[in-house]
């Protein structure tokens, strides 16, 4: 975690130095993350795109066998018959995870400023113990924003990615709302600067999903006309 860690903060240094701004730097860190995780991204937006497509068949098996063994044993076949491996959907995740911590342990190092960098006229380094965020938000409302901004986009993201099952999503819906509470929490509690690169990441996470999936649906919808014309020219 170390080496991740001065890496990571190595990189970010790097980008001061190309942008001239600590919060420019940020969000460009957000974005080169973004692009070396961007395989485990794929896979993980792959296994939710299938997800999404096949829930409607999930449902019906679930409707249709009462058995729970009979409802596993379908589904699995099912996942089977679409190339669907439920690890696919985890593994990238979890890879993820240290990344991400790496890169809040660089923005939480005392000497990683070397000066009293803000962005669009907030400090990157507060709250601290000495100015908490509820006194500054009375000395300029902005200090909300980026809160509530890590929230909303946390919130969004977990929807856009949602495998689209009504029954999955209320098995799911109390870890939905922790991790957009954790980060509103964390939003509030640490550095600006920290709530500024989560915003990103996911403002980028959105985007990339949005372009991948729609780039999946054409290539699907192509999948699907060849498959019909084949069985069009069987039939005669």
């Amino acid at each position: 975690m170390a080496f991740l860690t001065n890496l990571l903060g190595v990189i970010l240094n790097a980008l001061v130095e190309v942008t001239g701004s600590y919060g420019l730097a940020i969000i460009g860190m957000a974005l080169v993350v973004m692009l070396i995780t961007f395989p485990l991204n794929l896979r993980q937006m792959q296994f939710s795109f299938k997800m999404k497509l096949i829930a409607p068949k999930i449902e019906e098996i679930k409707k249709k066998y009462k058995d729970p063994d009979k409802v596993n044993e379908e589904t699995l076949a099912l996942w089977k018959e679409h190339g669907i491996n439920p690890a696919a959907g985890c593994f990238p995740l979890l890879i993820q995870f240290p990344i991400i911590i790496a890169m809040f342990n660089v923005l939480r190092q005392p000497g990683i400023f070397s000066s009293a960098p803000s962005f669009l006229g907030l400090s990157l380094v507060l709250p601290d113990a000495e100015q908490t965020f509820w006194m500054l938000i009375r000395q300029n409302p902005g200090y909300l924003v980026v809160p509530i901004l890590a929230v909303a986009t946390t919130v969004f993201q977990q929807r856009q990615m949602s495998q689209g099952s009504e029954q999955d999503a209320a098995a799911m819906r109390s870890m939905n709302l922790f991790l957009p509470v954790l980060m509103g929490y964390i939003s509030i509690s640490y550095p600006t600067a920290l709530g500024l690169y989560w915003v990103s990441r996911n403002v980028f996470t959105i985007i990339q999903y949005y372009l991948v999936t729609r780039m999946l649906e054409r290539k699907y919808s192509l999948e699907e006309g060849v498959q019909l014309d084949a069985k069009r020219r069987k039939a005669r």
